[in-house]
């Protein structure tokens, strides 16, 4: 098997386990890295269509590619997509009140939703990127908003709802957490808030994901096209941002760390085995039931069962050991 072979099987084996068939464009643009040094789609629809190899280990249909035996998941990944679809609607009437919350500078739709892979109860994961030295105050401010707006994901209330579990600081872009599923689910990430200068930083911080992937920056689809900024909800903002940019937002950024991590540190999902908590000034991530673990183990099975065991290795990114 050559390795470029190696690489579409490998990749679509990934998506696999997310019951996603791909696209000859799809398998090329989130292609997963072996030894091969470079790619093009030509090539990669040339192996898709023409490689007996590959011809017995997955199958085509309707533009879809996918392993043997899974044909079922096209069907799937169609409702899913108008599913999907109309979570972008419900989703975008509330993105575009976040420009009045101060210290937002950019927001990114992640997971399912940004993949378009939708179930029915999903809720829609946001990346935050606060301003520097403001990022409790934040989190305290848009988790007050999502919540009054009934959109707010807790308890067993998850269908589309916002789920706030990750932020941090324009000063402090770089992921810490690197692995496969990571650079992944990055790579799919659709910024609907913020300037293109910042997500321009925040790519070029985040450069580790070509360890993983031949490609990056993430995808844009959704940013300003999708949420029309709001002249008055920014004057809104910075008017906000003019009161607590004082003395007295510096003593209330103190009294909201102390408090949050003072939950944080009582909650004992904070220690979850399988799962990552971090909170500092820098950022706040809450994955306490990440599901990276379980990706990477069936991913890794699902490439010894093809006959790609050699590749199979993938760690993930520090979770806490069970």
């Amino acid at each position: 098997m050559t390795e470029l072979e190696k690489t579409v099987l490998a990749t679509l084996a990934y998506y696999d386990v997310f019951d996603r068939p791909l696209t000859a464009w799809e398998v090329f643009r989130y292609a997963i890295k072996t030894e091969l040094k470079t790619i093009s789609f030509v090539a990669v629809l040339e192996v898709l269509t023409e490689s007996k190899i590959l011809r017995e280990k997955i199958s085509h249909f309707n533009g879809f590619y996918f392993l043997k035996e899974r044909s079922a998941l096209v069907g799937e990944r169609i409702d899913r997509q108008k599913l999907a679809d109309h979570k972008w609607k419900q989703a975008r009437r509330f993105l575009k009140l976040l420009p009045a919350i101060p210290y937002i500078r950019m927001v990114a739709v992640s997971g399912s939703l940004a993949l378009n892979n939708s179930k029915a109860n999903s809720d829609i994961d946001l990346l935050i990127i606060t301003k520097k030295g403001r990022i409790w105050t934040c989190r305290t401010l848009t988790t007050l908003a999502i919540h009054l707006l009934g959109k707010r994901r807790h308890h067993h209330l998850t269908k589309d709802r916002f789920c706030l579990n990750h932020y941090i600081t324009d000063q402090s872009l770089q992921f810490t957490g690197k692995s496969l599923y990571n650079a992944q689910t990055y790579a799919h990430l659709v910024p609907v808030i913020g300037t293109g200068h910042l997500i321009y930083q925040f790519q070029k911080t985040n450069q580790w994901l070509l360890d993983y992937l031949f490609f990056y920056p993430f995808q844009t689809r959704g940013f300003i096209k999708n949420i029309k900024r709001s002249v008055f909800l920014n004057k809104a903002r910075r008017y906000k941002e003019m009161i607590l940019d004082t003395s007295v937002g510096d003593w209330l950024e103190k009294k909201l760390r102390k408090k949050q991590e003072q939950r944080i540190k009582k909650d004992p999902m904070t220690l979850k085995p399988g799962g990552r908590v971090v909170f500092n000034d820098n950022q706040l991530e809450f994955h306490p039931d990440s599901p990276e673990k379980g990706v990477l183990e069936k991913y890794n099975k699902k490439l010894e069962e093809i006959g790609l065991a050699a590749l199979g290795h993938q760690k993930d990114s520090g979770l806490l050991a069970f």
